[in-house]
């Protein structure tokens, strides 16, 4: 696959945590950005907003761009009882729709359906009309892949450049315990939704994504995961995928912050999954 048709490679800031720092992100993944592994990054949009434009900031100075911002998820109170209670932390320290738009208005929006279904939202993006907004799947299967669709459909009917981000993790997060047996039967369930068309004959899931965090509570269970069931999505989905965000979120502390060792222990981790994704095909070279 060339250059030109491989996907573009992105990777969350996720991997350092509410306070982590642009240090300790160039410390963990600035050699993929050098050796062209990587394309760009996927910011969590984490308030203060003065030390957001410091992170943009030193990026670009790394020649790392930051291609889109992951704002405010919305839909709390449709999670369990833990994911309401640590989004609803996490929500409040991510900066607003409005604020993002008018700051950084060359730098791509994403979040999640149910913050996109808000009037608030709508009446921001239809007036400030961004660079391009991302809609990803909120709830687990096929009720998250429905509701990001509706509100795909209706930025793109008020001619918003919207595209869908399938998540993987959201959409099999209730069959993890026979992700191995039915891993075949879910990639073909993903590929059908990622070729699926609206009216007008364009593809309405652009991006995926694929979530290799520690975290097991929002990542799937890469550790454990074949080799043969990374080839499979990498044959059957890869392809049609324009962008693929890596989210790396890490286990508690590693979610607020991370420790010298900490740190050296996920790149080490890392490391080993860029090898095995560049083995199997999940990363085209």
């Amino acid at each position: 696959m060339s250059k030109q048709n491989r996907p573009r490679y992105l990777v969350s800031t996720d991997s350092i945590g509410f306070l982590g720092n642009p240090g300790q992100f160039l410390y963990l993944w600035q050699e993929y950005f050098d050796n062209k592994t990587l394309d760009g990054v996927e910011a969590i949009a984490f308030k203060p907003l003065w030390r957001l434009i410091k992170l943009v900031m030193i990026l670009r100075n790394n020649d790392i761009p930051v291609l889109e911002f992951h704002g405010k998820t919305g839909g709390e109170n449709q999670l369990n009882f833990s994911g309401k209670i640590i989004m609803t932390l996490v929500n409040l320290g991510i900066c607003n729709v409005k604020i993002l738009l008018k700051k950084f208005p060359e730098i791509e929006f994403l979040s999640h359906a149910p913050y996109f279904e808000k009037n608030f939202t709508k009446q921001i993006i239809f007036h400030q009309r961004p660079k391009k907004i991302w809609i990803e799947n909120h709830l687990s299967g096929k009720r998250g892949i429905e509701d990001a669709i509706k509100q795909i459909i209706i930025y793109r009917e008020n001619n918003i450049n919207s595209s869908g981000m399938l998540d993987i993790y959201h959409y099999v997060a209730n069959s993890i315990t026979t992700l191995e047996t039915n891993w075949s039967i879910i990639v073909e369930e993903l590929k059908m939704y990622i070729l699926l068309k609206d009216k007008n004959g364009r593809q309405l899931f652009n991006g995926i994504h694929f979530p290799i965090g520690s975290r097991l509570d929002d990542s799937l269970p890469i550790d454990s995961m074949t080799d043969e069931m990374l080839e499979l999505f990498a044959q059957k989905i890869i392809p049609y995928a324009k962008r693929v965000v890596f989210e790396n979120q890490q286990f508690f502390p590693g979610l607020f912050f991370s420790s010298n060792k900490m740190l050296e222990k996920q790149k080490e981790r890392n490391k080993k999954l860029i090898e095995r994704f560049k083995k199997t095909g999940i990363i085209k070279l």
